[in-house]
């Protein structure tokens, strides 16, 4: 990996139902350019999972045009988006 690069762990709470209890999955990315968005690592991720044969990370919007706050996340505790 060179100096523009770096890897990330992720650790995305997973929870199928209201009713059921939930638990912290823990994804690992390599090889992230330091100019990258959020939500495009994630679509990285999704690739990989997708090519592994394993469930993507669910987003419910992402138009990435920041209006209407859809794509707002959570990260460390803070809220990030409009």
């Amino acid at each position: 990996m060179n100096k523009n690069t770096f890897a990330i762990t992720l650790r995305i709470w997973k929870q199928e139902q209201e009713s059921e209890s939930g638990h912290f999955e823990i994804y690992k990315i390599d090889g992230l350019s330091e100019d990258i968005s959020f939500l495009e690592m994630l679509d990285i991720l999704n690739e990989k999972l997708l090519k592994e044969g394993r469930e993507p990370i669910a987003i419910e919007s992402d138009c990435r045009e920041g209006i209407c706050g859809c794509c707002g996340l959570v990260i460390n505790g803070d809220v990030h988006g409009p």
